[in-house]
């Protein structure tokens, strides 16, 4: 009765004071929340008179997502865990300051905005895992890349790392520092201790989450949900804000999410708010989620919802399944296509003709000749690549005047260029070499060489069907070859070749290449053994990128997505497809391997022997072990299968039953990238035992007891097999090279590569000198190839240098053997024949 005439919302306004002030007393910044957002014309970054206001901004406290009224004026309730006040810029206008820390004694949050043309198109570049606190080469690859190309922005979707390195790149990668906006996620490697864990983050980069359009998009950064330390928020936190968030746009606007992890592998794209309530973001516009977290380079299509979703690794560094240091661009066309590609970096200028080779250019028989040249620039596109044949003239002051003679060539990968040319003279000739890059620099090159009619070899019996020529990957041959060898031909894929290491049929050859940045140009590609030219290709649905088989005739490879192809070598037809069930956020990247009936391909519980013929199944894996995506080739021993599990181990199944025999995952073995060999009963790998220490085990087939190793002070996070042989041991390391031991462990000799064009095993950055490769004893000489972009031939008594071609790309597969020679692939998707001499 006391308040019978009282104005009721007075007494509401005293009430919200009231309890305001209590949650404020007790710690929490609790209010409601209001100010405006005026167009600033001049800058200044005050409302000038005549400046008008800005209808319709999106403002949010991280929960409450609202619109300013005609006024220019918004209001927010307000909650417990604020702490900021954020605009989210629209298409048309930038927000010089994009948020404002929540202050008690702060009683408007105005926002100066500054009108701009709305986008047609878009263009963004997407890093990830950078996890370091220090310069590198790195980082001048992206801002030239920015200062080419003028990307819109940059988005790191986390794993800054810890308080250094949120520090370092809250002050390193900026706008202020790249030109462009740059945009950051919390990663779980950035939730670290303090108040609460992501509060250092919000220190050094504001908000956690947040959203902003650009072109006829709205782009959304979201946090990851655990890390190291608990975070401030919750599932119900941020599935509350991403209710209100999209409520607050076009449900038909298309969507782009950023967060460090992906939230699913599946088709529906739900993120739940509570036991009882998820937004589904398949009804809300999504077409893609950009995330990082697995250090691999992948990318697929969600079923059939049109929803596709790329993951980044490492720009500094090699990814956990070596995907290469790279950064992903991407372009959103007006009508909402959008197109990515990855760029490779640690690379400016990149330039070698690699055909003709060593001063010799080969033709056929009809006078053709095929020039092809390797070159790369991480931030400055290639646009075009002309050149020019002369003959016993030269290239000279009199002839540089005739343009007639300047042709264009073919892009046929994002590192080679093709042209095909008839020389109606034989002898002493030039090629000039122009490349235009898109920052208007032009890379010249020029070699000198001698055209001659290639001897075309008749090789008809060609077998080469598993990675180093046999299920067990013993790597020997003898076959009386021997350098210096000489480039027969080489042919372009179209596109680059990871570990799928060329396999030899009849008078086949064949690899497969891969496109992480689209999932288009993967293909499976099968060329006459003898000319290199193309006799068949086959599209498959995402990228091949380590070793096929050749069984029954046919060559099987399983994709990053876990689907199987098997298809008849003489006609390329499609014999029968099916899916392993793989269906994981990273890519299948291990090899398979045939006994010459069964198939043995996919990862932990899909693992499975195939049927070479039809495809059925024989078995299949029983429990799902866990691990990680490895880029080990599996190995046959005897009647044993040996797979691995990067994160995971070495485990031996009964290659028939698929019953499980033994599992190790102690030590190095655990975090393990080396192929094993299994040669004179036992099993052999290197692995890394410590990040000082590398160990060379030799391993019981029945029991997987180590009996025996060494160090071989090298590091070994390389995928290559060592060679058993007589009374040596050869070992190629991801650092420093290739090295012989005696039996005892004792390092006869080493032979160090050059440093790697760009980084591949799992976080190496340091200028590292990087063998992928397996290596081929032929004879008594050792041939493999390294990151340097060059392919060696050594002699295995005492590691002297015989015979190295530099081709200008990295090359991560091992060479095939045949007859007359060896095939190699390189990253550029170059398929070579080297022709080698035979003994008199």
């Amino acid at each position: 009765m006391a308040f019978k005439n009282c104005n009721f919302n007075m007494l509401k306004k005293v009430f919200l004071w009231g309890a305001a002030f209590l949650l404020h007393a007790s710690g929490l910044a609790f209010g409601q929340l209001s100010g405006k957002v005026f167009v600033d014309e001049n800058g200044n970054g005050r409302q000038d008179k005549g400046e008008k206001v800005y209808q319709g901004a999106v403002v949010s406290d991280g929960l409450s997502v609202v619109k300013t009224d005609k006024d220019g004026h918004f209001e927010l309730p307000g909650w417990e865990k604020q702490h900021f006040v954020a605009i989210y810029p629209s298409s048309d206008f930038n927000a010089p300051v994009r948020y404002w820390p929540i202050k008690p004694e702060v009683k408007e949050y105005n926002f100066a905005v500054r009108a701009k043309a709305v986008k047609k198109d878009v263009s963004f570049v997407h890093i990830s895992d950078t996890e370091t606190f220090q310069y590198g080469d790195w980082v001048d690859d992206l801002k030239r890349y920015a200062q080419v190309n003028k990307p819109d922005f940059i988005v790191h979707t986390g794993d800054i790392c810890y308080e250094s390195g949120m520090k370092w790149h809250s002050e390193n990668l900026t706008e202020k520092e790249l030109g462009v906006p740059v945009y950051y996620c919390l990663g779980n490697h950035d939730l670290i201790k303090g108040e609460y864990g992501e509060a250092y983050f919000e220190s050094r980069f504001g908000p956690a989450w947040y959203a902003f359009e650009e072109g006829n998009a709205l782009y959304v950064i979201t946090p990851m949900m655990g890390g190291d330390y608990p975070p401030g928020f919750d599932h119900k936190d941020i599935g509350t804000w991403l209710k209100n968030l999209l409520q607050a746009y076009d449900k038909a606007q298309d969507k782009y999410f950023f967060n460090h992890d992906l939230l699913t592998s599946n088709e529906q794209f739900d993120f739940a708010i509570d036991e009882n309530e998820k937004v589904n973001l398949n009804q809300f516009g999504l077409k893609a989620w950009f995330y990082g977290h697995m250090h691999v380079n992948m990318t697929k299509e969600h079923g059939d919802t049109g929803i596709r979703s790329f993951c980044t690794s490492s720009m500094p560094q090699g990814g956990i399944d070596h995907s290469p240091s790279s950064f992903r661009e991407v372009k959103v066309s007006e009508d909402g296509h959008l197109e990515s590609t990855m760029k490779w970096t640690y690379l400016r200028r990149n330039i070698r003709i690699v055909n003709p080779n060593k001063g010799l250019g080969l033709l056929d028989e009809h006078n053709m000749f095929r020039v092809s040249v390797n070159v790369y620039d991480c931030a400055a596109e290639v646009e075009r690549v002309r050149y020019s044949v002369w003959g016993e003239e030269g290239f000279n002051w009199t002839s540089a005047l005739q343009e007639d003679q300047w042709a264009e060539m073919q892009e046929r990968s994002d590192w080679n260029w093709e042209a095909e040319l008839k020389l109606d003279t034989l002898g002493k000739h030039t090629l000039v070499v122009d490349a235009y890059l898109k920052s208007g620099e032009v890379v010249h090159r020029k070699t000198e060489f001698i055209a001659q009619k290639a001897i075309v070899p008749k090789q008809k019996e060609l077998d080469w069907g598993n990675l180093s020529g046999n299920a067990a990957h013993l790597g020997h041959v003898e076959n009386g070859l021997k350098s210096p060898f000489v480039l027969q031909w080489s042919t372009n894929l179209g596109s680059n070749v990871f570990m799928s290491s060329p396999v030899l049929y009849s008078h086949y050859v064949l690899s497969s290449g891969f496109d992480d940045g689209e999932a288009k140009n993967c293909f499976i590609v099968c060329l006459d053994a003898n000319s290199g030219k193309e006799r068949w290709r086959f599209k498959s649905r995402n990228g091949i990128k380590n070793q096929m088989v050749v069984a029954k005739g046919l060559v099987i490879a399983t994709d990053m997505e876990g689907f199987t192809y098997a298809l008849d070598i003489e006609s390329g037809e499609l014999i029968w497809q099916k899916s392993t069930g793989y269906n994981r956020k990273y890519g299948f990247v291990s090899g398979i391997v045939s006994d010459g009936s069964l198939v043995y391909t996919g990862f932990s519980e899909n693992l499975r022997a195939l049927e070479a013929t039809t495809g059925r199944t024989v078995w299949q894996a029983k429990e799902n072990r866990g691990g990680y995506g490895a880029t080990t080739t599996m190995t046959i021993a005897d009647n044993v299968l040996i797979v691995s599990r990067q994160w995971g181990g070495i485990d031996a199944f009964d290659k028939n039953t698929g019953r499980h025999l033994w599992t190790r995952n102690d030590a190095g073995l655990r975090f393990r990238d080396g192929n094993l060999t299994y040669a004179e009963g036992f099993l052999w790998v290197a692995e890394r035992f410590t990040t000082e220490e590398s160990r060379l085990h030799k391993i019981d087939l029945k029991t997987g007891e180590t009996l025996s190793y060494f160090d071989t002070q090298m590091k070994n996070t390389g995928t290559s097999c060592p060679i058993v042989w007589e009374d040596k041991i050869f070992v190629a390391g991801s650092h420093p090279g290739i090295a012989a031991f005696d039996r005892k462990g004792e390092r006869l000799w080493l032979f160090e590569v050059g440093e790697a064009l760009f980084y591949t095993p799992s976080y190496f950055q340091n200028q590292e000198q990087s063998i992928e490769s397996s290596a081929v004893l032929v004879g008594k000489q050792l041939i493999f190839a390294a990151m340097d972009g060059h392919v060696y031939v050594l002699n295995a008594e005492n590691g002297k240098l015989l015979w190295k071609n530099d081709l200008g790309a990295p090359l991560m597969t091992a060479p095939a053997v045949a007859t007359e020679g060896f095939y190699i692939c390189d990253f550029a998707g170059n398929v070579y024949f080297f022709k080698g001499q035979h003994d008199d």
